[in-house]
């Protein structure tokens, strides 16, 4: 997403819901099966910003989490949650939720497979939640919502291969004078890859001619040219920082 507030919107389509009346007798599955169409109810309104249902839903104190590490009380979240504007449109899926019955607490997790478009412009994201509701008057109240993304490879661009020789090699931390960490970038099959060795190894996905996307990780690797054109240091965004290892030798492996 890219404006603050529609972000926000379509971040809290993965919320769950509260306000199912407490029975002590009721099963497991009906306690499940409400809170499931539940979820998915809100979830479905999103979309028009109905806060009505959300205000019902929230505990006073309810503290949300957004995947963005954004923290939020009930009044923000609220104030927030409106429609999305024109041209932008979004809906998902519910699955995989589980309810743990604790007496006075139920923890909610779940699974959310989000569509969205933005000008025509597809998008396709799955997030992970956990909520926390606590009985109070005979109804569920939601006290906690946390939202994190499920990685997944990045897309490619159509990459030229001729200029991949000149990134192969092997890489190291600087200091680590015995090379006792190599990350080693080497060709096969006609894809880039980069490990520790070729058997651990995974494919280079290519971004731009010297950005590259770590296929089954969350990490981007950057190279970095020398003034003379060279390529002398591969730089990995780990986690929102920057680990550098320098080139070691050049090798085609």
């Amino acid at each position: 997403m890219q404006m603050r507030g529609i972000a926000t919107s379509l971040l809290v389509f993965a919320a769950a819901a509260a306000g199912c009346p407490v029975s002590g007798q009721a099963a497991q599955a009906d306690l499940r099966g409400w809170f499931e169409t539940r979820t998915q109810a809100l979830f479905d309104a999103i979309a028009i910003g109905d806060k009505g249902i959300w205000d019902r839903t929230m505990d006073t104190d309810c503290v949300i989490t957004t995947e963005d590490g954004e923290v939020m009380d009930k009044a923000k979240f609220l104030s927030d949650l409106r429609p999305l504007p024109q041209g932008f449109s979004g809906h998902g899926k519910i699955r995989d939720l589980t309810v743990r019955d604790l007496g006075e607490v139920a923890l909610v997790h779940y699974r959310i497979d989000e569509w969205e478009s933005i000008f025509a412009q597809e998008l396709k994201t799955t997030y992970v939640e956990t909520d926390t509701y606590r009985r109070s008057a005979g109804n569920w109240k939601m006290v906690a919502m946390q939202l994190t993304v499920v990685p997944r490879d990045l897309e490619p661009i159509v990459a030229d291969p001729s200029g991949w020789p000149a990134l192969e090699g092997e890489y190291g931390f600087p200091g680590d004078d015995q090379m006792q960490v190599r990350y080693r970038v080497f060709a096969r099959n006609g894809a880039l890859f980069g490990g520790r060795d070729e058997k651990s190894a995974t494919a280079l996905i290519p971004l731009a001619p010297l950005v590259f996307f770590q296929a089954g990780s969350i990490h981007l690797m950057i190279f970095v040219k020398n003034e003379a054109g060279a390529v002398t240091e591969v730089r990995e965004i780990h986690k929102y920082n920057e680990v550098r290892m320098q080139r070691a030798s050049r090798n085609s492996g």
